[in-house]
């Protein structure tokens, strides 16, 4: 069997074939106890003490710190003293899933791209940017929150006293449509579950650890099978002494450092690579571990692709083509954006015969056999897709807004949350985001002087609260819970419905943290990328669109074929050609805060795999797994120990982008 092949076999989580069960009370109550507590306990974390944040990526740091605490401390204690009570393995990989489920929900995933961006307008609106004129005279009270005292308590503070009255009735927009696109996320990735997951095969890495920590014990052991490798300590012990060092640095700043992070630039700043100066040169063990567990061909095409966009920035530079206006930043974003439209289209047709046997089954009223064991009835999830689209549609529309911005918002929103399931579920990407746009399609080919002043502002603001960042993304998250939760036999259908629960009850609670931090301490002096560069560059883009106006632009629409076409030669390829080592799932990510970070660990990842599976074989691959998954625990335990000291010291620390 070839090698390629063989070892992505061998990285498929098992799934028993056992009678599937629903979750235990005890879970559904620690569950919803846990939720509430991270809902509002997020915001708090990642916007006032600045720590790493406690969830923040498509394997939610928090949700394996539980994992670890479960497994390493209350189990041992409840196999001692309460056999009958210790958590067994399917609830301890239930748990994991319900609490990712919602883990987005007070941050990425739901908040922190609607808040601060509907009360900026009217704080820092100022004849200098141009707000005032351009913005605010069309900005209805639907749409951002108007009301001047609102926003200055918001961003300035009063003491604790949340005012509301403001909020109300932008709230009362964003929510449903925020809730709308949350189930049609749901509803998608109900529809491709089994045709991802049991006909393509896809390896979803980023369950493995989850799936590890969640393991029975052996007869007459407390750990689970992990704890008793060598491997797995030397791993820890690497991760946790160079936070150790990093740490004591922190308090103590005499002591020698490690430092974690650098820019290309210290390095090179001749012409023409001066281009590239401002790429990352940054140490995360927990990302090397991560890459270990990629199959070989998507950890090579990650950083091949990486390495070809940072080729085109030179090149253009080179060449002149930057001082002709002509931006190499623009030519590769536009390609990412043709590989979405290009995934689209893969997804559609060729996956042709799940789609009409789906349909089908919609129509029919005979025995549903194709929907058993999913996590929604086929008939359901086609109906609520259908819904939640029709319910976005019109609630936007009815408001005047261009139905061609619409449209277009919707596909390629939900083409973006599939791009960021295919590449979270197969490709094991910690974070998404592709720093692409849904309606740069539109600004390239027709240019944004055709559209009204509303749409300008209300095309911008769906695109920066729902599209920007992908890193806890909805979508990805369900398929890593639902595929953890068949491998120990879970009930699908519940685990949704409770996942559901937790979702509705994180909204309300981290929206209230969200209020008490803000009115409290005052936006202004929070995470700054939140409140400042992110709140303000979607309002200066929007008056970049309307005076002087996007125009059609040659290079991005060249673009935008280019990645097409590159996405669609690959796939084609790969057909025809088993051992293609290049996987098209690389240009989709090519550029963006994930692989800017993370590309020099994916790249070592790729290539100590390579070694050990040359030299060793799987066998070899297999007996030192414990090792690059104790270098993500170390990262995460030693992290997460410092950021909780950081709680009382107010002294961040962050040791994952």
């Amino acid at each position: 069997m070839d090698t390629a092949v063989r070892e992505k076999a061998f990285l498929l989580v098992e799934e028993k074939k056992v009678k599937t069960s629903p979750p235990t009370l005890r879970v559904l109550f620690l569950s919803l106890l846990l939720s509430l507590f991270f809902s509002y306990a997020i915001p708090y974390n990642d916007l006032y003490l600045g720590n790493t944040p406690l969830a923040g990526n498509l394997l939610p740091t928090n949700t394996v710190l539980v994992l670890l605490i479960v497994s390493g401390l209350v189990n041992p204690f409840l196999t001692r003293w309460a056999p009958r009570k210790r958590f067994g393995g399917a609830e301890l990989a239930t748990l994991w899933a319900f609490l990712a489920i919602p883990s987005g929900i007070a941050m990425a995933g739901f908040w922190r791209y609607i808040l601060p961006q509907i009360a900026n307008l009217y704080y820092r609106a100022t004849p200098q940017n141009r707000w005032d004129s351009l913005l605010v005279p069309y900005a209805e009270p639907w749409m951002v929150v108007t009301d001047r005292l609102t926003v200055r308590g918001f961003y300035e503070g009063t003491g604790g006293a949340i005012i509301w009255d403001g909020w109300t009735q932008p709230l009362s927009f964003w929510v449903p449509t925020a809730l709308s696109l949350l189930g049609a996320s749901l509803f998608v990735a109900a529809l491709v579950r089994r045709q991802w997951t049991d006909r393509e095969h896809f390896t979803f890495p980023l369950v493995q650890l989850p799936y590890e920590l969640s393991r029975n014990p052996r007869p007459g052991h407390f750990w689970p099978p992990l704890f008793y490798s060598k491997p797995f300590w030397l791993g820890i012990g690497a991760s946790s002494l160079l936070h150790t060092i990093s740490g004591l640095n922190l308090y103590f700043p005499s002591f020698p450092a490690i430092r974690r992070s650098r820019m290309l630039g210290e390095y090179v700043t001749a012409f023409p690579w001066d281009a590239i100066s401002w790429t990352y040169i940054n140490l995360y063990p927990s990302g090397i571990g991560l890459s270990y567990f990629l199959t070989a061909e998507i950890a090579f095409s990650l950083w091949f692709f990486f390495t070809l966009e940072r080729f085109q920035q030179v090149l253009f530079r080179y060449q002149g083509w930057t001082a002709l206006g002509m931006s190499a930043t623009d030519f590769v974003q536009f390609q990412q954006l043709g590989a979405v439209i290009g995934l689209i289209a893969v997804v559609l047709c060729g996956s042709r015969r799940h789609w009409c046997a789906v349909f089908k089954e919609t129509l029919s009223r005979a025995h549903r056999s194709l929907s058993e064991g999913e996590p929604l009835p086929y008939p359901i999830a086609f109906s609520g897709l259908l819904l939640t689209c029709l319910f976005f549609y019109f609630w936007i529309t009815v408001r005047k807004i261009s139905v061609v911005l619409t449209l277009s918002f919707l596909v390629l929103a939900l083409g973006f949350y599939l791009a960021a399931g295919w590449i979270g579920s197969n490709g094991g990407m910690l974070m998404v985001q592709m720093r692409i746009l849904p309606h740069d399609i539109i600004w390239a080919t027709v240019g944004s002087r055709n559209f009204s002043p509303r749409d300008i502002l209300t095309s911008f603001l769906l695109q920066k609260a729902f599209t920007y960042d992908l890193r806890e993304t909805l979508l990805p998250t369900l398929l890593n819970a639902w595929k953890i939760g068949k491998s120990v036999g879970a009930n699908l259908q519940w685990l949704t419905l409770w996942g559901i629960v937790l979702i509705l009850t994180a909204i309300p609670v981290s929206l209230l943290s969200w209020m008490k931090i803000a009115y409290r301490y005052g936006a202004v002096t929070l995470e700054s990328s939140t409140f400042h560069w992110h709140a303000n560059v979607v309002y200066n883009q929007m008056v970049e669109a309307r005076d002087p106006g996007l125009l059609p632009n040659r290079i991005r629409t060249a673009g935008l074929l280019t990645g097409l076409t590159v996405f669609s030669f690959c796939l084609f390829i790969r057909r025809v050609w088993v051992r293609f080592p290049i996987h098209p799932m690389g240009l989709i990510v090519c550029r963006g805060w994930a692989m800017e970070n993370l590309w020099l660990m994916i790249l070592i990842g790729w290539m100590v795999k390579g070694l050990i599976l040359r030299y060793s074989g799987l066998s070899g691959y297999e007996a030192l797994k414990p090792l690059f998954v104790g270098m993500i625990l170390g990262d995460i335990s030693v992290g997460g120990f410092l950021g909780a000291i950081g709680a009382v010291t107010r002294k961040s620390y962050v040791f994952f982008p």
